[in-house]
């Protein structure tokens, strides 16, 4: 399974408290202003073969700075560990590093100088121009969360994400809104899609505005017919 579609496929282990077990603060200029866990149900599916996983994310501020973490399980075994750290600004995310661990795999890490305008990947890749609103492949959907709220009713929102060795621009296109049903409950959400360019994955996004535009589904497909869906199971305080 790819990194990002990984990335999508989240799951809690933990209890499933309702959406409701935090109370959530939406800053004007940033995302998100208090911690909070995401936790989602989740499947992966190729033809008729349907897989489970297991996951968590964790969003954290302190003063300026946040930290996102991520962890995916599949089978009751670790696959892939994520984390993203950076500050937080009027425009929302500034990422500063990116690691991905998968498996064996040495890791992958993408580290953003912004006063030199560089972003480089180890352990290979050359080295690209950071670009405004760029983000890994972490912070993206929190970005996302946020450049909804900030400009509603925006036809499409454009980010550049530096991938594993090198930059790519997730164009998501406004797709109307929605009501969806998730465990968490039932939410009004504001549906987004990345379309597939040059044989990248398609990405379905719906961000629910009574949860700080956090996303309480998503949907990834690539062309190998792999398809990943989650839906939100609970948000809740980080543990400490």
């Amino acid at each position: 399974m790819k990194p990002i579609l990984l990335l999508l496929a989240l799951v809690a282990l933990a209890s499933t408290r309702g959406a409701a077990a935090v109370e959530l603060t939406c800053g004007p200029q940033s995302p998100l202003d208090v911690p909070v866990q995401l936790d989602y149900a989740a499947t992966a599916s190729r033809g008729g073969l349907s897989i489970a996983g297991d996951a968590v994310v964790v969003y954290q501020r302190q003063g300026d700075g946040y930290t996102l973490r991520s962890t995916q399980k599949a089978l009751g075994l670790i696959e892939a560990w994520q984390s993203s750290s950076g500050t937080v600004g009027r425009q929302g995310l500034i990422p500063r590093e990116f690691t991905q661990r998968s498996g064996r795999r040495p890791p992958l890490r993408v580290e953003f100088d912004w006063p030199a305008r560089r972003v480089t990947f180890s352990p290979s890749g050359e080295p690209a121009s950071t670009q405004p609103q760029m983000q890994d492949r972490l912070s993206v959907l929190f970005q996302l969360g946020w450049r909804s709220r900030a400009a509603a009713n925006v036809a499409t929102i454009e980010l550049p994400v530096a991938v594993q060795r090198r930059v790519s621009s997730y164009l998501f296109t406004a797709a109307g809104t929605e009501t969806v049903e998730v465990p968490a409950g039932r939410f009004e959400t504001v549906k987004y899609a990345r379309q597939r360019h040059d044989g990248e994955d398609t990405l379905e996004v719906w961000l629910a505005p009574a949860l700080c535009h956090l996303p309480v589904r998503l949907r990834a497909s690539e062309d190998r017919s792999l398809v990943i869906e989650q839906r939100l199971r609970s948000v809740r305080s980080p543990r400490p």
